[in-house]
């Protein structure tokens, strides 16, 4: 693991990150079966809208999540630190969201980005970059 191999993978995160963004926001229900996706249209117009306190979390870890991005680029400890608390809070956010249903293309994307956060958290403590932060 080199320093450059490193930063690839950190910009691969931010790329999946914003394209499983793209995918909610523009194509939510694209590759969903046709009574699935008006299963999950009619769920979401009835679905109440999450509370102030889920929002904010939300808007925390948004902000967490490019801080600790830019930090780990930079080789700075704070950034691992942060981008590990901002992924657990991730994964506890889940229980404010309700249910998901995921089509194939975000299965495979929230996946991949599961793999590359698992990857950066593992190389940034356990390999010989770990002696580059500073």
């Amino acid at each position: 693991m080199n320093k450059s191999l490193f930063k690839k993978i950190i910009i691969t995160d931010l790329v999946v990150f914003i394209l499983i963004a793209l995918k909610l926001i523009l194509y939510p229900y694209s590759l969903a079966p046709e009574d699935l996706r008006n299963a999950m249209r009619m769920y979401d117009e009835i679905a109440p809208m999450g509370d102030n306190f889920s929002l904010i979390m939300i808007f925390i870890i948004f902000i967490g999540y490019f801080y600790s991005l830019f930090q780990l680029y930079r080789f700075k400890k704070i950034g691992r630190q942060i981008y590990i608390i901002v992924m657990a809070l991730a994964v506890l956010s889940v229980f404010s969201v309700g249910y998901t249903v995921y089509d194939p293309l975000e299965y495979i994307l929230d996946c991949l980005g599961s793999i590359i956060t698992g990857f950066i958290i593992a190389s940034s403590y356990f390999s010989k970059i770990a002696k580059e932060f500073r």
